[in-house]
């Protein structure tokens, strides 16, 4: 097991230190540590599609707009979002690390209003493999509940497509 962080209690106080410290501790009953998988309040597959795995959770105060990115009307509603928006499918690609593999080849664009109090989490996309064709580096927003009758979605718009191939 490793251990990124751990706490000790001592009577009412609470005591942080680095792993450094750690092992002239380990042997002591009073120890409780945990590892610390990710800065992002959201499960792990999840997670990890933020870069460092580090998201933040945002309340939005007043409605907000996104933009989703698409090839085929069964992907339409997701998760994913952005505030980035893009003229070609190939920037799309790139920026938001759409590996290939997974079918979104990002031919239309759609802009997203999420309504005031909706909760969302937002970081910068991590890279996929391999990294030379999707770097990620774009600004990414996950929301949990893409079914919420108060999301308003627009009718989708044909992207400039080019021709995308990853050495």
């Amino acid at each position: 097991m490793k251990f990124k962080s751990a706490s000790v209690c001592i009577g009412l106080s609470l005591l942080s230190f680095s792993v450094s410290t750690l092992p002239r501790f380990i042997n002591s009953p009073q120890v409780l540590a945990e590892e610390v998988s990710s800065l992002c309040p959201l499960p792990s597959d999840i997670a990890v599609t933020f870069l460092n795995s580090k998201c933040q959770e945002v309340k939005l105060e007043q409605p907000q707009t996104f933009y989703r990115y698409y090839s085929n009307s069964g992907n339409k509603y997701g998760r994913y979002l952005t505030t980035d928006k893009y003229k070609t499918n190939v920037e799309v690609i790139k920026n938001l690390a759409l590996n290939q593999a997974w079918g979104n080849q990002a031919t239309m664009i759609e802009t997203i209003t999420l309504p005031a109090g909706t909760i969302t989490y937002q970081g910068i996309v991590a890279p996929q493999a391999p990294v030379e064709c999707y770097p990620g580096g774009a600004q990414q927003t996950f929301i949990k509940n893409s079914q919420d009758p108060n999301i308003k979605w627009s009718d989708g718009e044909n992207l400039i497509v080019e021709q995308f191939s990853c050495p």
